[in-house]
């Protein structure tokens, strides 16, 4: 017969569910609070209220663990690109990914954590979150080049800004990074506006790039030579 003292510290049955929700929620906040090098299974299970056995019966390992953890955000940039599908090929849509990307690296402490995890640790799940995110970048970049943008290196422009976007959220809790402070809307404004202004940028450099050819092959109608039409095109961008 259960005592009065039993009664009082048994703990509520909970479902399957509810422990692996308790499980991820735990994990989350270790995460966010350690990084995924320095959470421990005894961290994560004494958060969740469960006994390492209950852990340790539906995963091996803590790498096991996280090796299925992490695949909800394998696609993350992914599914940025997909949500501004219809904006890809214009210099808001542009403008508006590299927003986007920054908002959710800032309001996700998770996929901030696996970026610091990806640059400080080699593991077969760093490895296969890094590629992922490499095949998302270049099939953004795809989507957004078109033929008027070909004399335009897209591809190492946006390794810039990405880059740029992964090493100043890393950075922003040890210090401003020339002057902006990245915690603040201030500083997350001037890096939107930034942006917007790039974009513009590329927009104008590749609408100026297709009006030189149109210009070229008219000229070269008229029969001028090609030296003379390089001269000509020289000229106007001297």
């Amino acid at each position: 017969m259960a005592t009065m003292n039993d009664t009082k510290t048994r703990r509520p049955r909970r479902s399957k569910a509810d422990i692996e929700a308790a499980i991820q929620r735990a994990a989350i906040a270790q995460i966010k609070k350690k990084g995924f090098s320095l959470a421990l299974v005894t961290d994560i299970v004494k958060r969740a209220k469960i006994e390492p056995i209950v852990f340790y019966n539906r995963y091996k390992n803590l790498d096991e663990f996280y090796d299925k953890f992490v695949k909800k955000y394998d696609y993350w940039l992914s599914n940025i690109v997909h949500g501004l599908a219809d904006e890809l090929d214009t210099t808001d849509g542009y403008a508006d990914i590299m927003t986007q990307l920054l908002d959710n690296l800032l309001n996700d402490g998770i996929m901030t954590e696996l970026l610091r995890w990806e640059v400080s640790e080699g593991t077969h799940i760093t490895e296969r979150t890094a590629r992922l995110r490499e095949m998302d970048v270049t099939d953004l970049i795809a989507k957004y080049s078109s033929e008027k943008k070909q004399s335009i290196d897209l591809v190492a422009i946006s390794a810039l800004i990405v880059g740029g976007i992964y090493f100043m959220v890393l950075h922003k809790d040890r210090s401003t990074f020339a002057g902006i402070d990245l915690n603040s809307t201030e500083g997350q404004r001037r890096i939107e506006h930034a942006f917007r202004h790039i974009a513009r940028m590329i927009s104008a450099e590749a609408e100026s790039g297709q009006k030189q050819m149109i210009l070229a092959e008219n000229m070269r109608r008229e029969g001028l030579s090609e030296e003379a039409i390089q001269r000509c095109l020289n000229a106007i961008t001297d």
